[in-house]
């Protein structure tokens, strides 16, 4: 296979077998893999780190995989092929769109929006027009923060299907957890204040009272802390104060 297409695995605390898999399907191809255990960069963060080193190498095509991924190597040999016929863009398998009135996401869809970052190919002049990942989401809104630019700087989302791929999603938050009320609740807000319409941000701004009455009544304490350290401008990683 071609070395001027690079995989980088994003993990933190991954569950080894899950792992090994992986990089089995992916033997013979060239891999970067960040592991944030030990100090935790965020999806951002450890996903900007391996996107530079895979663009040192001479990288044309970066594709970012979630630890969570599971794929064969004829998905992979798939992958490859279908890759190397697109033209500079963002491809993926696993495609999203964004909620007209409030900017919120909505995986899958058949709209093209963004590409999920759980398997998401991204062009070198991609990265050379618009930049990388903006890391103080720290976790959440990341890939459909970077979609939105580079579709309006001209480049295609395409949706790149291989039935066999499929996304086994976990997260090590907890679903419904604190921190996962947390993230998402922040980073929609950081996320509209960046990318969206005025007439989307005056919505939510007339919202935000109801939209706290529904956290309030569900007691979802995670979400109302990072509505609050929205406006607090708190972001990166959650501290606990």
């Amino acid at each position: 296979m071609k070395q001027d297409i690079w995989f980088v695995i994003v993990t933190y605390k991954p569950d080894t077998a899950v792992l090994g898999r992986l990089g089995k399907s992916l033997a013979g191809t060239s891999i970067i893999t960040i592991d944030n255990s030990k100090k935790n960069l965020g999806f951002g963060g450890g996903a900007n780190g391996g996107i530079r080193k895979a663009l040192d190498s001479g990288a044309q095509w970066v594709v970012i995989l979630n630890q969570d991924i599971d794929l064969t190597k004829k998905d992979v040999e798939k992958f490859y092929r279908k890759l190397q016929s697109l033209p500079p863009c963002i491809a993926g398998p696993f495609v999203g769109r964004l909620d007209e009135l409030r900017w919120t996401t909505i995986l899958p869809s058949e709209k093209v929006d963004y590409i999920s970052g759980s398997c998401i190919a991204i062009h070198r002049q991609v990265f050379e027009t618009i930049g990388f990942f903006y890391e103080p989401y720290f976790m959440y809104y990341e890939d459909v923060d970077f979609c939105v630019p580079v579709k309006n700087a001209g480049f295609p989302l395409i949706h790149m299907s291989i039935a066999g791929i499929s996304h086994n999603e976990t997260t090590s938050l907890g679903r419904g957890s604190f921190l996962h009320q947390y993230y998402l609740a922040r980073n929609h807000l950081l996320f509209m204040e960046r990318n969206a319409p005025v007439s989307v941000k005056m919505h939510e701004i007339v919202r935000l009272p109801k939209t706290i009455w529904e956290h309030v009544k569900k007691k979802e304490w995670g979400a109302l802390t990072g509505i609050r350290d929205y406006f607090l401008r708190r972001f990166g990683q959650y501290i606990s104060l």
